[in-house]
């Protein structure tokens, strides 16, 4: 393989990775403190706002717009939708990054 392609093939499932992994981290975080803001009385606050939002947007598309029926994916099968997504996000970033570089030369 041309090193020039295992350089951007690495680059590509390093931000799907990051991406995946983020997802996983933040949903239980999530979980955990919404739990917990479920009874004040003065709402969830800031923080809590925040994370759910962040959560909302690391799972979108497919996870958050729910694009697969759930019973195709029972249980820890969830991680297949779930790892296209990061797919999808670093199909973005990676043209996103492509075309910052190409417009970004004189």
């Amino acid at each position: 393989m041309n090193s020039c392609v295992r350089i951007k093939l690495l680059a590509w499932l390093g931000i799907a990775g990051v991406h995946f992994g983020l997802s996983n981290l933040i949903l239980p975080l999530t979980m955990a403190l919404t739990s917990q803001a479920a009874g004040a009385t003065d709402g969830p606050g800031l923080a809590v706002t925040l994370l759910v939002r962040a959560t909302r947007l690391l799972h979108f598309p497919l996870v958050t717009l729910a694009l697969f029926p759930r019973e195709w994916f029972p249980g820890n099968w969830v991680y297949i939708p779930m790892a296209a997504n990061s797919a999808i996000w670093a199909c973005a970033v990676y043209c996103l990054i492509g075309l910052y570089r190409r417009l970004g030369r004189p």
